[in-house]
């Protein structure tokens, strides 16, 4: 006689089965898509830092920003509307994640405002509070998902925050670029990566 594995009925249990993998999935698109996004800023802030150093003759603003989130916005549109379905699961998270993306935003915002508006701030010490800020952000990620990666993303952002408030000014948008891509975008493929191998086990 065969022991069945769950108390739940047969249909029950595949309901539920299927359920965990709609939401490892939904976990596994977004974070791809997290990962992306870092390393798209991370590009767009270093070729605008470069511009800046080198004076470049390159209009940052259009062919930088401007041209690299219209293509990125209609392509990261299209890959979410591919997977619609797998981005109603775990509401809790996803309000979580948006109160924390929306305070980030805020707060990026007014030290833009700070900075580039009002003049309160150095190019350097709006660098660092901004790698402070998303550091925070990071550590808030490493409770809500666990894992290593946004642990070490944070003290890699904090890092980036130290160096860019004792650097010169004229190098804030590189270590704001560098936090990017090393303290965001490549701890993103990392856990992307141990997802894959923890799935195959």
């Amino acid at each position: 006689m065969t022991v069945p594995l769950t108390s739940l009925p047969p249909q029950d249990g595949a309901e539920l089965a299927l359920s965990v993998e709609r939401a490892y999935r939904e976990g596994e698109v977004l974070d791809r898509l997290e990962a992306l996004w870092s390393l798209i800023l991370a590009k767009c802030f270093l070729l605008q830092w470069a511009i800046d150093a080198y004076a470049l003759p390159v209009r940052g603003l259009v062919y930088v920003w401007l041209l690299t989130f219209a293509m990125a916005g209609a392509a990261s549109a299209l890959y979410l509307r591919a997977h619609r379905l797998r981005l109603r699961l775990l509401p809790w998270r996803a309000r979580v994640s948006t109160a924390l993306l929306v305070g980030l935003l805020v707060g990026l915002g007014a030290l833009a405002y700070a900075h580039g508006a009002r003049g309160l701030l150095s190019a350097g010490a709006a660098a660092a509070l901004a790698c402070v800020l998303l550091g925070n952000a990071s550590l808030v990620r490493a409770t809500l998902v666990g894992g290593p990666e946004p642990m070490v993303g944070a003290l890699l952002w904090w890092a980036a925050a130290g160096q860019a408030f004792r650097d010169a000014d004229e190098r804030a948008l590189l270590w704001v670029g560098l936090g990017f891509l090393g303290a965001q975008a490549l701890p993103g493929f990392a856990r992307l990566a141990r997802r894959r191998r923890e799935q195959r086990v």
